[in-house]
């Protein structure tokens, strides 16, 4: 990882000068540089915030229209300590550049892997899960269309990541006794972590279908890792359904018997 992103941070030293001329112009000429760019910042600027500030339109390259808003974002809020050299207006030292380019690629490469980390732990629930609906008789629905009305779903089927009344839904299935069960699959590393998942994440799309599907659907949610005894209480008073990745037999057992 370190290998491979290295590079792109010494690019954007050589193309604004050692970040003493970062502008503009830098994302005209390298549209994808903003990504090596949040990691100059302390702490690093994540990706939404960093579209807010510079209008709170999504893009995956810095539009021409939005180069020096986002240079100007990034800009004020480099790290002094990581960069000396910008507020004494000179040039950095060999060693000094070395370390701020190490740093600077570390933190960019800590933020790769722990993303792909949970990439890897989400996909291995979905994949868990898909197959407790299956153990339990339930066939794989292979359409991805959103989901605005329950009959949109087959009785007995589940499917793979798909939208239910606008917000994504990791694992939906519609039990043989008509209604919907929405999965989610969460993993968390602590008890902060675990409230914003849970409690916000899950808590807030189990409000939307409720809304809109009314008591036919069910919210549940896959759990793996560190969560607060509370934030589970939370989420249970909610009325969102608790299950574990490491025990899905409940989950099996659920659908089975709702015929």
């Amino acid at each position: 990882m370190h290998r491979s992103l290295r590079p792109r941070v010494e690019q954007v030293f050589k193309n604004s000068d050692n970040v003493r001329n970062l502008t503009g112009d830098l994302f005209i000429g390298d549209p994808q540089a903003w990504q090596a760019c949040r990691y100059l910042c302390g702490p690093p600027i994540s990706q939404e915030d960093l579209w807010t500030l510079v209008g709170g339109s999504k893009f995956r390259s810095v539009p021409a229209n939005l180069a020096d808003a986002t240079a100007e974002a990034i800009r004020v809020v480099i790290d002094p300590v990581r960069f000396p050299w910008l507020e004494e207006q000179r040039a950095p030292t060999e060693d000094e550049r070395e370390t701020a380019i190490l740093a600077t690629t570390v933190l960019w490469a800590a933020q790769q892997i722990g993303t792909e980390r949970r990439g890897e732990a989400s996909s291995r629930q979905e994949s868990l899960t898909a197959q407790a609906l299956s153990d339990s008789g339930l066939e794989l629905e292979e359409s991805r269309t959103a989901v605005q009305f329950i009959d949109d779903m087959p009785r007995g089927s589940y499917s793979r990541e798909r939208r239910l009344a606008g917000a994504k839904c990791d694992v939906p299935a519609r039990l043989l006794d008509g209604r919907l069960l929405a999965l989610e699959c969460k993993v968390s590393n602590g008890p902060k972590n675990g409230w914003k998942r849970v409690n916000r994440e899950v808590g807030g799309k189990a409000e939307t279908w409720r809304a809109h599907f009314g008591s036919q659907a069910l919210t549940g949610v896959i759990l793996a890792g560190v969560f607060d005894l509370s934030c589970i209480k939370a989420a249970q008073t909610a009325g969102v359904i608790i299950l574990w990745e490491h025990d899905l037999e409940p989950l099996r057992s659920f659908v089975a018997s709702a015929k």
